[in-house]
């Protein structure tokens, strides 16, 4: 089977459960006799592509769309996430 597994994090660059679950699993996969195909972040440091121990490590650089994404958003969604951005910005209540 050929599978596709999208994570935050990929080793070298682990900041938690996430990342290391994905080094652990990741090569178990392989071991089953399955192909697998890792898509990741990249800080721009790292290879867009190489193959690490068997497994086919994908970390594309993003594009900053942030300019242009207001140019295709209705009104509708602009007023959602300027709400969420409000909210995020909140200290929760202690209860």
């Amino acid at each position: 089977m050929r599978i596709g597994y999208f994570v935050w994090e990929y080793p070298p660059r682990i900041v938690g459960g996430l990342g290391t679950y994905a080094a652990n699993i990741c090569p178990a996969i392989l071991d089953l006799g399955h192909d697998i195909s890792v898509f990741t972040m990249n800080d721009g440091t790292l290879k867009t592509r190489e193959i690490v121990k068997g497994i086919d490590v994908n970390r594309p650089m993003l594009a900053d769309g942030s300019n242009i994404l207001p140019l295709f958003l209705t009104e509708d969604l602009r007023r959602w996430g300027t709400g969420i951005n409000r909210v995020r910005g909140r200290k929760r209540k202690e209860t």
